[in-house]
């Protein structure tokens, strides 16, 4: 991975500059990050479609979903103050844990299934495009507002690595799709130290999947549907240390929440019946610390 990481930084240098001598001077910032990602993830469902009989019949938790982060943002000043946002990562899953627990009365209560399972492998992803406008510009403190649209995903799984369960590979794909505000700013603290920090807030809707590949009642590969809207904040800062002219190192850490209001379940037997109840939420939150390379021209 430090290989690919490598590639990708000269790769994405080597069209900068090809991009930056085409544009007449237009001012580009670049930036490159690798590090370490954990979250914990979690739904529930309901019994019914109201949301009772018990108000939490099913629900899984993913915890310490943990791996290596790779990340890349560009902004590019089109017009003037006029900018172009765009950013992608990716965590690639190598450890966590998911439990998956069944209840018969309300409050999780009369816990009738408690099992837990390996989740160390999938990915979380996600990619921004945007527009903004640079509000401050100066040698010491830099403002811009950025609006745009965000897709963010994730790849989650469920099996055991001690044969069990023979032939477990479940999985539980998500879609958090929509628009985002973002903010990001720049402080000098002396002459080569900056503090750089972003936030974006995100309203999206969210779309699942799961594939239960053991329940022969179910549908395979799709055994069951969510559906709800939510939001997500993302927080990152990091201090660059500026080497050259054009290149400064950073080292850094983020956070990120998102989560869903209720939504809908839909369950797909294999008698062609579609059972639907209440979805109660799903919640994701974790952190990530990183170093990288920002580059400007």
């Amino acid at each position: 991975m430090k290989k690919f990481t490598a590639f990708c930084f000269l790769w994405l240098m080597t069209g900068l500059r090809t991009l930056y001598a085409q544009s007449g001077g237009s001012k580009l910032e670049f930036n490159i990050t690798d590090g370490y990602q954990c979250e914990n993830f979690h739904w529930s469902i309901a019994g019914n479609s109201n949301g009772q009989n018990p108000n939490v019949f099913s629900e899984l938790k993913w915890t310490k979903l943990g791996g290596q982060s790779v990340a890349a943002s560009l902004q590019w000043n089109l017009y003037q103050n006029f900018s172009f946002y765009a950013d992608y990562t990716r965590q690639f899953i190598t450890s966590g844990k998911v439990n998956d627990a069944d209840y018969s009365a309300d409050n999780r209560s009369n816990n009738t299934y408690n099992e837990t399972f390996d989740a160390g492998k999938g990915y979380t992803q996600g990619w921004a495009l945007g527009a903004g406008y640079k509000l401050i510009d100066n040698e010491r403190f830099s403002f811009s507002p950025y609006a745009g649209y965000t897709d963010s995903r994730q790849s989650l799984y469920l099996y055991n690595s001690d044969n069990r369960f023979p032939g477990l590979n479940s999985s539980y794909q998500t879609k958090w799709k929509g628009v985002f505000i973002k903010a990001i700013a720049s402080l000098k603290l002396i002459k080569k130290l900056k503090f750089n920090a972003d936030v974006s807030y995100n309203q999206v809707s969210y779309n699942a999947r799961g594939n239960w590949n053991l329940i022969t009642t179910f549908q395979h590969p799709v055994s069951y549907r969510h559906h709800a809207n939510g939001y997500g904040l993302n927080m990152n800062g990091a201090l660059g240390y500026a080497i050259t002219k054009c290149v400064a190192i950073q080292a850094g850490a983020g956070y990120l929440h998102w989560q869903t209001g209720n939504g809908t379940d839909e369950l797909y037997l294999n008698s062609g019946e579609v059972d639907k109840t209440q979805m109660n939420g799903a919640y994701r939150n974790g952190f990530r610390v990183f170093g990288g390379l920002r580059v400007s021209f």
